[in-house]
């Protein structure tokens, strides 16, 4: 009985002990609680900061020809991210090109404040259009960018190709990928010579002819493309002025006479080597009938020909340039000696130009040790040799490596 009341009268130490760190635990745990709230608001506000501050308000674009600057700035991003500042910087710090913006070729974004950005743009060179109740321009890889009733100039116009309902951003629906890789090669030979042609134009058996300006440049088949272009850069100074048809169809870079025909009256107009493919001469050329470049006063008539005959040249025919198949016996020639015409030569070889994997048309490709390679020396990507030795490129188009022609499947 007396232990009973003493208990009653002492404290019970240890369960005070137990009860005092239960209370500090629940306290403990509030505090972290009320810390990981706090964090919480304060990412949220900052989040809300960012948000707020880092909005684009202000966009300069630079670079942009055909396509608007707002047009531009919405197809970097939407949403909420996709008007923010930081997150497009970030996003576009490799200068990567969106998909809403198939049109351009390069991007840099720049921040100049956290609501301004700066934005340079290089948009695609368009190669080419065609007329579908409006205009369908594409570029050089062949994909539309734009169909618009809006005539550009500087591009030409492709007519005769059998092509298909186009669909904005899709490859150029042509009849086959041999027809596609013609119009593509040709529109960038083109632009590469800086030749500003009109119209390309294809004939019911796939004739290729050329418009530039008053001149209608024949070139036949697709083969020899770059031979042709190029041979006709050179011819057209000299048909300034004037309108005719310049025959290339057979033009092979093999030292042939391009004949042009204005107003149906043909003359010799082109590279020295052979003869005229008209028997008409022209009042310049020599009485030997072989024909050059540009006949200098004071041509021989001997009938010796060079790219260039300085004034005063000996009559009895001596030449200190290169002498060209044919010439006179008589003629000493202390220059380089062309090979006669009768025996066979290896000028003008001629490699396949190619498409690789990301549709740039790569020249003067050939094979070694069973890759195709550039004229470098480096591999061709998207390219291979087949079991026939044949050259095929990423749009499956198959050449013969030793002449550079396309096999018809």
């Amino acid at each position: 009985m007396v232990m009973r009341q003493l208990s009653g009268i002492w404290p019970d130490w240890g369960r005070t002990s137990e009860g005092t760190g239960e209370k500090m635990g629940r306290i403990n745990k509030r505090k972290r609680r009320l810390i990981k709230l706090a964090v919480v608001a304060l990412l949220f506000l900052l989040f809300l900061g960012v948000m707020f501050l880092f909005q684009v308000r202000k966009a300069d674009v630079y670079g942009n020809t055909r396509h608007s600057s707002q047009e531009i700035t919405a197809g970097l991003g939407e949403g909420a991210l996709g008007k923010n500042t930081l997150y497009l910087l970030w996003k576009y710090r490799e200068g990567g090109i969106p998909d809403s913006l198939p049109f351009l070729s390069s991007l840099h974004v720049q921040m100049k404040s956290p609501s301004h950005l700066e934005i340079q743009v290089t948009e695609k060179d368009l190669a080419g259009y065609i007329d579908q109740n409006g205009y369908v321009y594409f570029d050089q890889s062949g994909v539309i960018l734009e169909m618009t009733d809006e005539l550009y100039g500087g591009v030409p116009i492709i007519t005769g190709a059998s092509v298909g309902e186009a669909v904005l951003y899709q490859k150029l629906p042509t009849s086959s990928s041999a027809q596609l890789r013609t119009i593509l090669s040709l529109t960038q030979l083109l632009s590469y010579h800086e030749v500003d042609a009109t119209e390309i134009r294809f004939g019911d058996n796939m004739d290729i002819t050329v418009f530039i300006g008053q001149v209608e440049a024949e070139l036949g088949q697709d083969e020899y493309l770059e031979e042709k272009v190029a041979n006709m850069k050179k011819i057209l100074p000299q048909l300034e002025g004037q309108s005719g048809t310049l025959h290339l169809e057979n033009f092979t870079g093999r030292n042939e006479t391009v004949s042009f025909t204005p107003g149906g009256s043909a003359h010799t107009s082109g590279v020295a080597g052979g003869q005229s493919e008209s028997d008409a001469q022209e009042p310049e050329t020599a009485e030997g009938g072989d024909q050059q470049d540009t006949q200098e006063p004071g041509t021989v008539e001997g009938g010796n020909d060079q790219d260039t005959q300085e004034p005063g040249a000996p009559e009895d025919g001596d030449d200190t340039g290169t002498q060209e198949p044919g010439a006179p016996e008589g003629g000493d020639n202390t220059g380089t000696q062309e090979p006669d015409a009768s025996e066979p030569d290896d000028v003008g070889t001629i490699y396949p130009m190619v498409f690789n994997s990301s549709g740039t048309l790569v020249y003067n490709v050939h094979v070694s040790n069973g890759t195709v390679v550039d004229a470098n020396g480096n591999a061709v990507p998207g390219c291979y040799v087949n079991e026939n030795g044949h050259v095929v490129d990423a749009y499956m188009n198959e050449f013969d490596p030793t002449t550079g022609e396309l096999i018809q499947n």
